[in-house]
């Protein structure tokens, strides 16, 4: 069943944007909500022909506007910090609109090994960064037993955009100082994921459900070390960057104030969950991180201004 017309969550954000994007130059109808309609974001989607609503997943009303006469579904949800039960409960009004609309497919955007988190050897199982793992967990789940008729779960990996405004300043003092204080180790290998490939991957599985139904897809775009990716960013902007690298002990004692840590030391073995030649098989372009800071040069300079 071809899809025309979809309801994309977190339209004004990263993965919910690109896609969008993606979307409207295929001319795909995208519906989509928005806390603030009147932001520069929500305009700027709304100049592309994304169409909006006022409200957020905890609005049932807003969801069922929204909604109406789409084909598909794309989940995304930033987790909650102050409610951790948030996104399931998000997951199951924004399933129950879709479904009440007559949508018939649906994707959700996970995270890496959220389903083997057993091997995560470095991971705080009981920490804030497992609860968070585990909630997305469920609303795989919750996606799987949804009813719909196909659905995809797809989990890119890291996001290039995290070395750049806004997201840059989960590395306090590598924007500013030029040194970048890390839970990694240095033999970490982290799948560096750009946003138009998230943009590429979500639109198809949107648009070709028959292909990618009941399919689990983990990409990536390049498989970096820490060393490297300071080594093109330092190229990109004219300034060598430096890296301290947190002992165990040291990041632990920092785990119950800064969740950021948490994430990094989960993130020290993420690569065992991609395989790149699974990745290409799906025949979707790839990029990498030095093509990627060119792109972005702008946000790259505005971000490290302080450095040039």
């Amino acid at each position: 069943m071809a899809v025309s017309r979809v309801f994309v969550c977190g339209a004004t954000g990263t993965q919910g944007g690109v896609l969008a994007r993606h979307l409207r130059a295929k001319d795909i109808e995208v519906h989509a909500l928005a806390r603030d309609p009147v932001s520069d974001k929500a305009k700027a989607l709304e100049s592309l022909g994304v169409k909006l609503w006022a409200g957020d997943y905890d609005d049932k009303e807003a969801l069922a506007a929204a909604t109406i006469g789409c084909n598909a579904i794309f989940i995304n949800m930033m987790p909650s910090f102050t409610d951790l039960t948030a996104e399931g409960r998000w997951a199951t009004n924004i399933l129950d609109a879709g479904k009440a609309a007559g949508a018939h497919h649906v994707v959700y955007s996970s995270g890496f090994g959220v389903s083997q988190m057993d091997k995560m050897k470095w991971l705080d199982h009981q920490g804030f960064v497992a609860q968070i793992l585990r909630s997305k967990l469920g609303v795989e789940q919750q996606v799987q037993n949804s009813g719909y008729a196909t659905w995809t779960i797809l989990r890119p990996g890291n996001f290039m955009a995290n070395y750049i405004e806004p997201f840059v300043r989960m590395y306090p003092g590598l924007a500013d100082q030029g040194v970048m204080t890390t839970a990694l180790l240095p033999e970490s290998v982290i799948p560096m994921t750009d946003t138009e490939t998230i943009g590429r991957f979500s639109s198809a599985a949107i648009l070709e459900p028959e292909r990618f139904n009941g399919k689990f897809v983990t990409y990536a775009d390049e498989p970096l070390k820490i060393d490297e990716i300071l080594e093109q960013l330092s190229e990109a902007i004219g300034r060598e960057l430096k890296v301290v690298y947190l002992t165990t002990e040291e990041a632990n004692a920092q785990t119950a104030t800064n969740p950021f840590v948490g994430g990094q030391l989960a993130m020290r073995d993420m690569a065992q969950f991609v395989d790149m030649d699974q990745v290409k098989a799906w025949g979707i372009p790839l990029g990498n991180f030095k093509d990627y800071l060119k792109r972005e040069k702008e946000a790259v300079d505005a971000t490290y201004r302080k450095l040039m």
